[in-house]
């Protein structure tokens, strides 16, 4: 991806930030996640990827957005110059846990054989209205992907897990990869 795009209100606080008063009852070697805020930087500058974040309540973000839009009685102003001077004004004095870099990420190469649909002895997959499907016997729960509207979409969902399981995935790709064959795909063969 080159972009992401967060809503803080589906993102765990403590995923989002670590403010100083948590910094220092907690030490960062006993704190198994680095808050995003840290990462933000080097995402951009290592891997090449903007976020676009959506916050109402985090303005510890101030300190590292490039730009800062508010939404105003419905309309959109650019208030980058009022955040920057509130964050010079009102320091968090938190520290930055991110290091240098970003760090490695590790490819994943999903196997075909782990995505089994079998529930007894025959595959079935079942699409349950827009927020669930049922895959053998696991259920995918879609409840939290809130840009789902109808069942199609989520049809076509479970549509695109079988065809990346029995074309895509062939042990010598990586799940970015199949992700990116899957879209080259859709761009030239449509969903029909």
């Amino acid at each position: 991806a080159t972009t992401l795009l967060i809503d803080e209100d589906t993102c765990a606080t403590n995923f989002m930030i670590r403010d100083r008063r948590m910094q220092m009852l907690v030490s960062k070697e006993k704190e198994p996640i680095t808050p995003f805020i840290s990462k933000i930087g080097s995402l951009l500058r290592d891997r090449h990827v903007s976020c676009l974040l959506v916050i109402g309540g985090a303005g510890d973000y101030f300190d590292v957005a490039d730009t800062v839009f508010m939404l105003d009685c419905y309309s959109v102003r650019d208030v980058t110059d009022e955040a920057q001077r509130v964050a010079r004004d009102l320091p968090t004095g938190a520290a930055d846990e991110g290091g240098q870099h970003f760090g490695r990420v590790a490819e994943r190469f999903p196997q075909a054989e782990s995505f089994r649909a079998f529930r007894g002895d025959r595959e079935k997959v079942q699409v349950r209205g827009k927020e669930s499907i049922g895959f053998g016997d696991q259920d995918i729960d879609l409840s939290a992907v809130e840009q789902l509207v109808e069942k199609s979409q989520t049809r076509a969902i479970a549509d695109a897990i079988l065809h990346c399981r029995n074309v895509l995935m062939d042990g010598r790709h990586s799940l970015s990869q199949i992700l990116q064959l899957l879209d080259g795909e859709l761009t030239t063969h449509g969903l029909d």
